[in-house]
């Protein structure tokens, strides 16, 4: 296959999901350091995408509907790419894809609209990291990434992490939503035991979780301040020496930031989305037959979450924060 000069890699949304990718932006830039790689991006996930070392221009996709996607298939195109990696692989990605012009259209093989690429990357048969298995997807492109950083980095200043505790208690789903009164008596434990300051982060129509789960916690804890940008939120979750969080977007935020994580998982598996790494660790009721179901409602009312104990998460967060220390 001839190298490169110049790629496009897609990945429209969500923040979470960039994130993701940054590892797999390394992988290749290692592979092809001569080529210039790009990245298209819906706002405000281009945020973490900010001084990247491996990227060169990061385009902001504000486009709508089928009109928006042919507005961006004649921008590509002008632009000349030599391959274009489209991890997102919906409808609006992969018509940018396969009308680019591109020598390689690589996307998605297990997708409806696998039809757009003529390389198309193969999913691991067993669950891995996403983003280790955003790197390995990428072998059909002769990148091997078996010795390939798979922890995702952002180019943002961590600065000096202070006796505080971070707890992101929202989540798109309910089935991965642990419940607030759990989340606020993790906080009197974790207060009571290290002397912490609590914070309890959250994003748009998320507020008056937050402020459920501080005014639970009572003395010492407060809802982070509203953030103008991405930045500003990782430079908050950057002073936390831990994050208690559920399977969400922030989270990915935290492990990019190198501040240590306890998930807690429902629905979502944790092969997939959580670092197999000792800084970055996971509970859930392995107990449980439907552990993991992947669903977004649940018909056994939660068991997993509800009938999962503070207690339990404590010790698995005084183990991370004692080792810390």
């Amino acid at each position: 296959m001839e190298e490169p000069r110049s790629i496009l890699v897609i990945q429209l949304r969500r923040i979470g999901d960039v994130i993701l990718t940054t590892p797999a932006l390394a992988a290749l830039k290692a592979r092809y350091p001569q080529a210039r790689i790009d990245f298209l991006v819906e706002p405000p996930c281009d945020e973490v995408l900010e001084g990247n070392p491996h990227l060169g221009r990061v385009h902001s996709y504000r486009a709508r509907g089928i009109f928006g996607a042919l507005s961006w298939v004649r921008r590509v195109r002008l632009l000349g790419y030599d391959w274009v990696i489209d991890y997102m692989g919906n409808p609006r990605s992969a018509l940018v894809t396969a009308l680019s012009g591109a020598r390689v259209k690589a996307g998605p093989g297990h997708v409806a609209h696998r039809w757009a690429y003529n390389h198309r990357l193969i999913q691991s048969p067993t669950p891995h990291y996403a983003a280790e298995e955003k790197i390995r997807m990428l072998a059909t492109l002769g990148v091997d990434g078996r010795n390939a950083d798979f922890l995702p980095h952002l180019a943002f200043s961590r600065g000096t992490a202070e006796n505080m505790v971070g707890l992101i208690p929202a989540s798109r789903r309910a089935t991965r939503r642990w419940p607030a009164v759990h989340y606020a008596r993790l906080g009197r434990l974790l207060r009571d035991r290290f002397g912490s300051r609590i914070m309890v982060f959250w994003g748009p129509g998320e507020r008056a979780l937050a402020d459920e789960v501080a005014a639970g916690v009572g003395e010492g804890a407060e809802t982070s301040p509203e953030t103008p940008g991405l930045k500003d939120l990782a430079g908050l979750v950057g002073k936390c020496r831990l994050i208690v969080t559920n399977c969400n977007g922030p989270k990915h935020l935290a492990v990019a930031m190198g501040v240590p994580t306890l998930t807690v998982h429902g629905s979502s598996d944790p092969r997939s989305w959580n670092p197999p790494h000792p800084r970055h660790r996971f509970l859930r009721r392995d107990e449980l037959f439907c552990i993991g179901c992947g669903l977004n409602s649940c018909p056994y009312h939660l068991e997993c979450l509800e009938g999962l104990p503070p207690e339990r998460v404590f010790a698995s967060a005084c183990a991370l924060l004692e080792e810390g220390a």
